[in-house]
This record gives structure tokens, C-alpha cells and sequence, in this order.
């Protein structure tokens, strides 16, 4: 049994230490209204999967001081992938289609790029991960925002460009301290956040030929 799998073998046997490290997802009154049980869950073993990475990266047990001593190494860095690709992927596609499908989908619609030399339109030999335009996570961003400004303009700027903007992403770390990582929806969307950073697509396209 190799790496990946014992990590997600132990996530989906585990999503019970989610309550153990200080959060309820199902106190979000908005979250139980939009989501329903089993939704929930997969979105509990989506922060358990992120909160292993930050915990592990930064020595701290007390979530909210772990997620901002992590987002304080990330703003102090040019460029940072917070998972490597297989893993990530792979566990994203363990979860039941139903939890994987509230906030997430795969696409190969990248467009149009240059990579050494070569021009690439859509290339059909890897995926991007992105979150769903219309999606439940939306519909909870939607919910959220009727009394929270940051997840109003969040959901604004989603319809707006369809996906996380490269300012929004790079925003969020430099101003971590304006949020409370003990607080539901702080956390997941941090979690959605680290998940949805991908690698390059030179990157993409460098092991993909080593490999071919």
C-alpha cells in the first residue's frame, strides 16, 4: 500500500478528529442550512486533510495559531504550492461525488499557453482543479454574505471571474490576522483556499514529460 493511499485511508477512517482539534462545522447555522450530512462530512475531511499540512508545517496544536503562523510563512513567499499534486488529487477524488461536487470540479479548459517553445491550446493530458461557478459552497457563500462583507464581495468576485483571483489569493495571507481560524467558516475556506493553490502549468507539463 503505497503513501497516498495510507493518507487517505486514514483521513476518510478519521473525520471524527475534526471535532478533537477545535471545530464544528455544524455550528455554522448557514453551512447546516445549505449542506446536508453527508455534504458536511466530506467538507469536515477537506479541513482535516488541510489542518494535518498546517499543523504538521508548523509544530502547533491550537488551530487558530497554527493556520496564522501558516499563512505568515506564505505571505513571506514569492511562490508556494501548499500540496504536492498526486496527493491532493488523489484524496479530492476519494470523496464520495456528491462531497467532492458541493465545491469542486476538474477541468481541462486552461485556454491558450506557451511552453518551451510550443503553444498549447486546452491540452487533454492533465486537469486543473477549480471551484464550481454554481456549486452548494457558492450557495453558502451567498448565505454568509447577507451578514459578512468579505464573503459578499468573496461571492461577487466569483461571479465575476468564475474562479479565486490571483489578488484575492495573494490578499488573503497578507491579511490572516483579520481572521479567527476557530470559527467555521474562517477555516473552511481557508482549507478551500490551500486547495484550490495549484502548480504551474509549466510544472504540470514538465512531469508530465518526464513521466511519458
Amino acid at each position: 500500500m503505497n503513501k497516498i493511499t495510507v493518507i487517505v485511508l486514514f483521513l476518510l477512517a478519521t473525520s471524527q478528529l475534526l471535532s478533537q482539534k477545535g471545530i464544528d462545522l455544524v455550528s455554522d447555522k448557514c453551512l447546516s442550512k445549505v449542506f446536508n450530512e453527508t455534504e458536511i462530512k466530506g467538507l469536515e475531511l477537506m479541513v482535516l486533510f488541510v489542518d494535518d499540512l498546517v499543523f504538521e508545517n508548523t509544530n502547533e496544536i491550537r488551530p487558530d495559531r497554527a493556520y496564522h503562523r501558516y499563512f505568515e510563512e506564505i505571505a513571506q513567499s514569492q511562490e508556494y504550492i501548499p500540496f504536492e499534486e498526486n496527493m491532493k488529487y488523489q484524496f479530492l477524488k476519494s470523496l464520495d461525488s456528491a462531497q467532492f461536487a458541493t465545491t469542486w470540479a476538474f477541468s481541462h479548459n486552461v485556454g491558450v499557453f506557451t511552453y518551451r517553445d510550443s503553444i498549447y491550446r486546452n491540452p487533454d493530458f492533465f486537469s486543473i482543479l477549480v471551484i464550481k461557478p454554481y456549486s452548494k459552497y457558492m450557495d453558502y457563500l451567498e448565505e454568509v454574505g447577507k451578514e459578512d462583507s468579505y464573503f459578499k464581495s468573496l461571492r461577487k468576485q466569483m461571479d465575476d471571474v468564475g474562479n479565486i483571483s490571483a489578488s484575492s489569493a495573494y490578499w488573503f495571507p497578507q491579511n490572516h490576522a483579520n481572521f479567527d481560524f476557530d470559527i467555521p467558516k474562517n477555516r473552511l475556506w481557508a482549507a478551500i483556499l490551500l486547495l484550490n493553490t495549484e502548480e504551474t502549468y509549466d510544472t504540470k507539463l514538465d512531469r508530465y514529460y518526464k513521466n511519458k
